[in-house]
């Protein structure tokens, strides 16, 4: 089935957060916006669905949590419509982070698990706000206050995918 290739494709991308503006997105925002982009082109109906969490819900060694950044973040899944309900979707973590995070797969038909424990869930209007609007001045805030520890976490990621 096509569009389970299309998830499997995308889902396997490293998982890498942007640290500067201009640099590929493949976190979740990139990964999943792709994806969307991909399903669409295969004639369904897919929509943004944005949740915050917390970084200290995720089990991360004590060299990358001790870098200062926000604990609250949020995180881009899609949901797309499969007979009539909508379906969760979520490509974020690649198979190379097997051993640490819950990859998903995706059989087409049913809801994948949510990337992160979410603490709060966006409506569909919210979440198209948030991923419409144009947040380049926000992102270069926010890399300012969290890159050191985004780049660690990349720097993890990268070790954990070479074990």
């Amino acid at each position: 089935m096509a569009i389970i290739s299309a998830f499997k494709t995308i889902r396997d991308i490293p998982y890498r957060i942007p640290v500067v503006l201009g640099e590929k997105d493949d976190c979740c925002s990139g990964k999943n916006k792709a994806l969307k982009d991909l399903l669409n082109k295969q004639g369904l109906e897919v929509r943004y669905r944005v949740c915050g969490f917390l970084w200290s819900s995720i089990d991360l060694p004590k060299k990358v949590l001790k870098i200062p950044h926000d604990d609250y973040s949020t995180h881009l899944y899609i949901e797309a419509l499969i007979n009539k309900k909508w379906v969760i979707v979520d490509a974020t973590w690649d198979i190379g982070l097997k051993n640490i995070f819950h990859v998903n797969k995706w059989d087409g038909q049913s809801n994948t698990e949510i990337a992160v424990k979410p603490i709060e869930i966006f409506s569909p209007q919210k979440s198209a706000d948030i991923m419409n609007s144009d947040n380049n001045e926000e992102m270069k805030k926010d890399r300012k206050v969290n890159g050191k520890f985004y780049q660690a976490f990349n720097n993890w990621l990268e070790e954990i995918r070479r074990k």
